[in-house]
């Protein structure tokens, strides 16, 4: 018969035909691999079994031939054999201590070889005498044999006793070491066999069923080389009986695993052919079109990607139908316009968002150029700039300008894209664009606020700015900083709402009093920047625009109906008189702002030549000051401070002191605020304490007992930014900053009281006295005063240089005698004469300073006073 070709006997047959390859292949493979690891096994035993019996043999028998050397060396048995009377009562014992090890015993033979003495076990020794003793009687060596008895094997030597006092054998030590004992402590498999010989195995048949393996032990003794040699021996039956015992049950399973093979072919074949009737049927629906497609085969082998791939063939036709209908129904309803062109530029299809845009009819447009919608002016783009970028990168998006059928410009943002076949040739284009009106709309309202302050309706400062670049290459014009004058007392008085809304009065008032075509900005709070056309004489437009700034009454609602009246405090600046820089400009118009205000306010101020030194003074000193504290060219001046009644130096207050080669000499009240509004002041505060405390030592070197005073600004109470300076100097001297004087102003201390309290109690603890300098210039608080932890005033030089006044001399002794209440020390400043000291200490005051003792000194000048200053002998 021949071979069935139907599918499931092929199945079958090649089924079963790989399923024997594989059980044979697989049995032999396992055959080989159990054998080879038996053998394998077996030789690597034997390997552990030869290192652990060498081991055990090398211990037991180094162990038996040291003592049976110390028994025949030993004068006590030299001593027994050579004397006949009394010798069992010390060698009786000796023997016993000596055979208390159960794996090896010592006998002691006469020298023809007899028992010389019976020990407790040597009553067992029934036996002919062994081989190795004649030997040793014969050569006076030692000899080895091997004996059996009861079943044990006996290792046995034979052991001359030669004593140092003659050449001959006296006696033999017999040992016998039971080899079975010392390999039963090695607890080896009961199918190993162990034997022994002094002679070499002689290799026989061998034998299957048995692995054998022979090797010699070697060991010296006396000089004398002796050698044991072993066979091991061990059956293969066990290991074998295993590996069958494994094969019988890998082919039971095997035999199983058919019976499961042979239904898994018969469910096998019979679900392939039903599911290949299957896609038979798929592939008939396929080619007439019918079915949804929505069988999914999951199995994921040939048959299903066939079968998956028939079942999306159909959803795609589906698909496809249903894109076609939803695509048509978004072109129709899209918000978008969508223009859509063949290859020649001609329209072919439009939606009914461009016809509503445009105005056209779709009848209108089909069959027409596209490039009738386009502007042809500089307004929009040109068309050919759009044409080249599709042409040459497949697309271009951006913004231009449309024209309706009523020749109206309509701003678009416009996407035009190539429409390509599935071999990539173009086969025309689509423009998508949608109606941007509204977003111009918007950002031009956008624009208007970004110009505009929220409050008053002014320009603001932004458009300011725009509006003065625009100006700097035209005619002659003015800038005008205007400030309301006390505002803050408006806000606090009737709040920020009414304050508000005066500055929205106050925009109004300043628009109507500026000359005609003004431009007017509201800079921030109550400030505004004018900017004034100069078209006359500059003489009669200051004088002209001085009478406009007058007192203005404003009405505030608080409560009630309220009448507010305000002044005006204005600086002025020209372009380009003063400069052709609009940042220079203001800089100059806010400086001459400053000086209206410190005039008195309520005027303007034109810029003049003094306040344009001054600022540009200023400028440089500012833009100095960093360099000149990092490279530490402001450097200390000392002044001293002296006792009225014996001239004693008692005390130096250490200043700051700048020479620039530009500027000249820098006075501290022109650097000390800049500093402070430029966040230098720290650094310039460490700089100078640090120089200080290192100049320290060396004026109290010559000033024993002066303290030194340093001078530090308000501001750095904030933060507790001067506390952490004087920590940081008192942790790296020994002595801390014992010695030394704070000096602070009264004033622009914006700590509470209990901070201020705090910090200056935290500083006190360093060491650090603590004094109020220029007391008396501003208001003082007696209740904040009397609670601060202070040791010292400082009079203000003012009241000094007035004491020809009555009233100084009162404010004065008033002072003295409030330091005398509260328990303070009082130094005068800025004594410059006779009169000056000889009334002060009339008033009680005992320590002053100033240039009719000494002007502020560099410190080696300061070193070559004398401790005691007269004004003769001041410098």
């Amino acid at each position: 018969m021949g071979r069935s070709t139907t599918l499931k006997a092929q199945i079958r047959h090649d089924v079963f035909r790989l399923f024997g390859a594989y059980v044979l292949g697989v049995t032999s493979l396992c055959m080989l691999l159990a054998i080879y690891g038996i053998v394998f096994y077996q030789r690597e035993e034997f390997r552990h079994y030869k290192a652990l019996i060498t081991t055990r043999l090398s211990s037991e028998i180094s162990n038996s031939f040291r003592q049976a050397n110390d028994l025949a060396e030993s004068t006590e048995v030299w001593t027994g054999l050579t004397d006949s009377e009394g010798r069992g009562t010390y060698l009786l014992p000796l023997l016993e201590k000596v055979n208390q090890n159960k794996f090896h015993q010592f006998e002691l033979l006469d020298y023809l070889g007899r028992f010389f003495i019976q020990s407790g076990s040597s009553a067992s020794w029934l036996l002919d005498v062994p081989d190795n003793i004649p030997k040793t009687i014969e050569d006076s060596q030692t000899h080895l044999d091997l004996i059996t008895i009861k079943q044990s094997k006996y290792l046995t030597a034979s052991v001359p006793v030669t004593p140092n006092f003659t050449d001959s054998t006296i006696g033999i030590i017999w040992l016998q070491l039971d080899l079975n004992q010392v390999m039963a402590m090695l607890n080896f498999p009961n199918d190993l066999k162990v034997n022994y010989s002094l002679t070499p195995f002689v290799d026989s048949v061998s034998d299957l069923s048995k692995h054998s393996e022979a090797f010699k032990f070697e060991w010296d003794y006396a000089g004398k080389n002796h050698t044991l040699h072993i066979q091991l021996q061990q059956s293969y039956l066990s290991a074998f009986l295993f590996v069958m015992t494994g094969l019988a049950v890998s082919l039971l399973c095997g035999g199983l695993l058919l019976l499961g093979l042979r239904r898994w072919t018969r469910l096998f074949s019979e679900r392939t052919t039903h599911r290949l009737g299957d896609l038979v049927r798929l592939a008939a629906d396929t080619v007439q079109g019918v079915g949804d497609g929505s069988r999914i085969d999951r199995t994921d082998d040939e048959i299903a990607k066939v079968s998956n791939a028939l079942q999306n063939m159909l959803r795609k036709q589906r698909l496809a139908t249903q894109k076609q209908a939803i695509f048509s129904r978004v072109f129709e309803t899209a918000a978008e316009a969508i223009l859509i062109t063949n290859k020649q530029g001609l329209v072919v299809d439009v939606n009914a968002a461009l016809t509503d845009m445009t105005g056209y009819t779709k009848e209108e447009l089909i069959n027409q150029a596209a490039g009738r919608l386009y502007i042809q002016d500089n307004k929009g783009v040109d068309l050919p700039i759009i044409a080249e970028s599709v042409r040459k990168h497949g697309a271009w998006r951006g913004e231009t300008y449309f024209l309706s059928k009523q020749k109206t410009q309509l701003p678009v943002l416009l996407s035009v894209s190539t429409l390509l076949d599935t071999d990539g040739t173009s086969q025309g284009h689509v423009a998508v664009f949608s109606d941007i009106r509204a977003i111009r709309e918007a950002e031009k309202k956008l624009q208007d606020l970004l110009h505009e302050d929220l409050l008053t309706g002014l320009p603001n400062y932004r458009k300011f700015l725009e509006y003065t670049q625009k100006k700097v290459n035209g005619d002659r014009f003015a800038i005008l900083f205007i400030d309301l004058d006390n505002f803050k007392n408006i806000n606090d008085t009737f709040g920020h709402d009414q304050g508000d809304e005066v500055i929205r009065q106050i925009a109004q008032h300043l628009k109507a009093i500026l000359p005609a075509g003004n431009f007017l900005c509201r800079r921030s709070g109550d400030e505004f920047i004018a900017v004034l056309d100069v078209d006359e004489p500059i003489a009669d437009f200051q004088d002209r625009l001085k009478l406009m700034f007058k007192p203005a009454v404003f009405t505030v609602h608080h409560f009630d109906t309220v009448q507010v009246t305000a002044t005006f405090s204005a600086g002025a600046a020209l372009f380009p008189d003063h400069s052709e820089s609009i940042n220079q400009l203001l800089i100059y118009a806010d400086t001459a702002l400053l000086s209206a205000k410190e005039a008195g306010r309520n005027q303007i101020q034109w810029l003049n030549v003094q306040m344009m030194a001054a600022t540009t003074r200023k400028n440089k000193i500012d833009r100095k000051l960093a360099a000149a504290i990092r490279e530490g060219r402001i450097q200390a001046h000392y002044q001293p401070e002296v006792d009225l009644l014996t001239g004693k130096v008692i005390g130096v207050e250490a200043l700051a002191r700048w020479h620039d080669e530009e500027l000249g000499w820098v006075s501290p009240a022109e650097f000390i605020p800049l500093a402070e509004q430029s966040g230098a002041i720290d650094p310039l505060t460490e700089h100078m304490f640090a120089l200080v405390v290192k100049d320290s030592h060396a004026i109290r070197a010559h000033f024993p007992k002066a303290r030194i005073a340093l001078n530090s600004s308000p501001q750095l109470m904030c933060g507790k930014r001067l506390l952490t300076i004087l920590s940081h100097l008192a942790s790296e001297h020994e002595n801390g900053l014992d010695g030394f004087v704070l000096e602070m102003t009264e004033s622009e201390c914006t700590l509470s009281p209990q901070e201020l309290v705090g910090q200056l109690q935290a500083i006190m603890g360093l060491g650090v006295r603590i004094a109020i300098d220029d007391f008396g210039k501003s208001y003082s608080s007696l209740s904040r005063l009397a609670g601060m932890p202070i040791q010292k005033l400082k009079i203000d030089m003012s009241f000094i240089a007035g004491m020809e006044r009555l009233e100084n001399i009162k404010i004065i002794s008033g002072i003295l005698a409030l330091a005398q209440s509260l328990g303070l020390e009082v130094t005068a400043e800025g004594v410059e004469t006779r009169f000056q000291q000889d009334s002060l200490i009339k008033l009680g005051c005992k320590q002053a300073q100033g240039y009719f003792f000494s002007k502020p000194l560099k410190l080696g000048d300061l070193l070559a006073l004398p401790t005691h200053l007269v004004p003769e002998t001041a410098s």
